[in-house]
């Protein structure tokens, strides 16, 4: 009961609740880019039988961001996502098969 109490009277408490709301609409947001991202990049490799690399670079940092999203979100890192933070640099990966 204790617990419930300090937590009711914590401005930080409060506070957190505020910056998850904020990350929860901008991971909503950021999921649809994603879809059209996914979309105009299969629309890409059918024509031109390659992966155009400026989507893959911006698809990657774009997954990076909303997996730190939902990792703020789910409570297992205190480190708050974009734009509370550095936006994610997309991170070197296997290349794709062509």
């Amino acid at each position: 009961m204790q617990a419930l109490k300090n937590n009711l009277t914590s401005e930080a408490f409060w506070l957190r609740l505020v910056f998850m709301l904020l990350s929860l609409l901008l991971v909503k947001i950021t999921a649809s880019i994603f879809v059209l991202l996914v979309v105009a990049q299969f629309l890409y490799r059918l024509f031109t039988e390659s992966s155009h690399p400026t989507i893959l670079e911006f698809s990657n940092s774009l997954g990076r961001f909303i997996l730190h999203s939902y990792r703020f979100l789910s409570y297992q890192t205190e480190s708050k996502p974009f734009p509370f933070n550095d936006w994610p640099e997309a991170q070197d990966l296997p290349k794709a098969e062509d």
